[in-house]
C-alpha cells in the first residue's frame, strides 16, 4: 500500500524568520517516524510534516494516518475531510483523537486511541483486506523493548537536530497535563534498554539532540547509567528534569554534562507554592528554585524555565511576584504559558463541570490564549498580565542581559540560546498585537 503519515500545523508564516526558520531549522517530531519505522517493508511510506512540506491533496494514497494535538486538531479535520473528499482512507490518532474519540471520527473512517505501537500491524491488515475497524483501542502501552530504532530520514527535510526517546510516560498525575489522562495509559513509566539507546545514539549523524522523554529524573538510577554510556560518543543534546531531584543529586548533574547535556528545560510553573500544590506538581518547591539553578549552572550546563499563570488559587499579584523571582533566578531562555484545561485531563473535566470553559475551539488551545474563566481574576486581567510578563521579559534590555549571560556555556550552544531567545522574542511580539478574545 502507499502510505503517507501527517502532522498538521497551525502555524501561519508571516515574516522572515518564520520561514528562514521553517526551512533551515525545522524541528520534526517523532511520532510518525515511529510509526513509518515498524511498518512492514512491502508497504511505501511518506512522511509529510505541514511545518515544513505542503500537502497535494491530488496525491493518491491507500492510507492516510493523521496526528494532532488539541490546538492542531480542526485543520486536522479540514485535512482529513479533504483526502475523504477525493476518496482516501484516512485514520486519525494523537493525543486530541486519543481523548476525543467519537469527535474524531466524524472526520476518518477510524480512529487510534493511545499509543499506535500495539495496533498498527493490525490495523493495516486489516485495511488490506477490507475490514478496518471504526475505532482501535491500545488497551496497553507500548512496550518499549522491542521497539526497533526510528527510520531517519524519510521526510523531505533535514534537520540539524535529532530528537530522540529512551523513557516514555510520566507518574506524576499534575492536573493540567496531557500526559495525566489515565484512560489511554501515557502516565506509565517505561524505559528502553540502555544498549538499544546507545546503539540508535550511533546511527544518528546529528550532534545535536533532543531527548523527548517527559523527564530525566523519573528513574535516576537508569538515567545515570545512560549518561555514562553515553560520554565517549561526542553528543550534545538538551533534556527535562524535575526540580526535586535535580537540586540534590550532584552526581547525576556531573553525569550529565560529561555526556553532552548542555540545557535541562525544567516546569517549574508557578512562584507560588500554593498553584503547585493546587494541581499535584508535587516534584516543585518554590524554596528550592535558586539552587537547583545555581547547581546546574555551576555544573557548565543552562536552563529553560518554564511558567504559567492562572491558577485557581492565584490573583493578580502573581505577575509582579513573578518577575520579581525569575529576575533573580538569571534563567537562560525563560518560557511563559496561560494555563490550558486540554481534553482529557482532570483540569478540564473539573472546569467542564464547574461551567468555566469558555470555548471548545479547539484551535485557541495553544497555551497562548484564555479558554476557560479563572477563579481569582477575569479572563481579561489573566491576559493583560500574561502581557505584561512577555513584555518585561523579552524586552530589549532583558534580551541583552541573558545573551551576555548565555557565554556560561559553550560557545556553539551560547549561539544556540541567544538564537532561540530572539526567536522567542519575535514570536511574542506577534502575540502582543493580538487582544483576548472574547468568547
Amino acid at each position: 500500500m502507499q502510505i503517507l503519515l501527517l502532522q498538521p500545523t497551525i502555524k501561519q508564516y508571516s515574516n522572515y524568520l518564520d520561514i528562514l526558520t521553517s526551512r533551515f531549522l525545522p524541528d520534526p517530531q517523532i511520532t510518525l517516524q515511529q510509526l513509518a519505522t515498524i511498518t512492514p517493508e512491502k508497504h511505501t511510506v511518506k512522511l509529510l510534516d505541514e511545518a515544513y512540506q505542503k500537502i497535494n491533496f491530488d496525491e493518491k494514497y491507500d492510507l492516510i494516518g493523521v496526528t494532532c494535538c488539541t490546538s492542531s486538531a480542526p485543520r486536522a479535520y479540514e485535512i482529513a475531510d479533504e483526502f475523504k473528499r477525493k476518496g482516501n482512507t484516512v485514520v486519525l490518532g494523537g493525543y486530541h483523537p486519543s481523548a476525543l474519540p467519537q469527535e474524531a471520527k466524524q472526520h476518518a473512517d477510524s480512529v487510534v486511541i493511545g499509543e499506535a505501537e500495539n495496533l498498527w500491524s493490525t490495523l493495516l491488515n486489516d485495511l488490506e483486506n477490507n475490514q478496518l475497524r471504526p475505532f482501535y483501542h491500545s488497551r496497553e502501552p507500548a512496550d518499549l523493548n522491542n521497539l526497533p530504532p526510528l527510520k531517519r530520514g524519510i521526510g523531505e527535510f533535514y534537520s540539524p537536530i535529532a530528537r530522540i526517546e529512551a523513557t516514555r510516560g510520566c507518574p506524576y498525575k499534575c492536573d493540567y497535563c496531557s500526559i495525566s489522562n489515565s484512560k489511554i495509559g501515557w502516565n506509565i513509566f517505561r524505559k528502553k534498554p540502555i544498549e538499544n539507546v546507545i546503539k540508535e545514539i550511533q546511527s544518528i549523524p546529528q550532534k545535536n539532540l533532543i531527548f523527548c522523554d517527559t523527564s530525566f529524573t523519573v528513574d535516576v538510577e537508569y538515567t545515570k547509567s545512560l549518561f555514562k554510556e553515553m560520554k565517549s560518543y561526542d553528543k550534545k543534546f538538551m533534556c527535562y528534569g524535575n526540580t526535586h531531584v535535580l537540586n540534590k543529586d550532584d552526581n547525576l548533574l556531573e553525569l550529565a554534562r560529561e555526556a553532552g547535556c548542555y540545557l535541562w528545560n525544567i516546569g517549574f510553573e508557578s512562584v507560588s507554592q500554593e498553584a503547585l500544590d493546587s494541581v499535584g506538581k508535587n516534584t516543585n518547591r518554590v524554596d528550592e528554585y535558586f539552587s537547583v539553578v545555581k547547581k546546574i549552572k555551576d555544573h557548565g550546563m543552562g536552563i529553560i524555565g518554564q511558567f504559567m499563570f492562572g491558577f485557581d488559587t492565584e490573583t493578580v499579584d502573581i505577575f509582579d511576584e513573578t518577575i520579581e523571582v525569575v529576575n533573580a533566578l538569571d534563567l537562560d531562555i525563560p518560557s511563559f504559558n496561560i494555563l490550558t484545561p486540554f481534553p482529557g485531563t482532570p483540569i478540564f473535566e473539573r472546569l467542564h463541570k464547574e461551567g468555566r470553559i469558555l470555548t471548545k475551539d479547539w484551535s485557541k488551545y495553544t497555551l497562548f490564549n484564555v479558554v476557560y474563566q479563572p477563579k481569582k481574576m477575569s479572563p481579561q486581567e489573566l491576559w493583560d498580565g500574561f502581557k505584561k510578563i512577555i513584555t518585561t521579559f523579552y524586552s530589549g534590555s532583558n534580551l541583552f542581559k541573558r545573551s551576555i549571560r548565555s557565554f556560561h556555556l559553550d560557545f556553539y550552544h551560547s549561539i544556540g540560546v541567544i538564537y532561540q531567545n530572539f526567536f522567542d522574542r519575535a514570536a511574542y511580539k506577534k502575540l502582543l498585537k493580538t487582544e483576548l478574545i472574547n468568547f
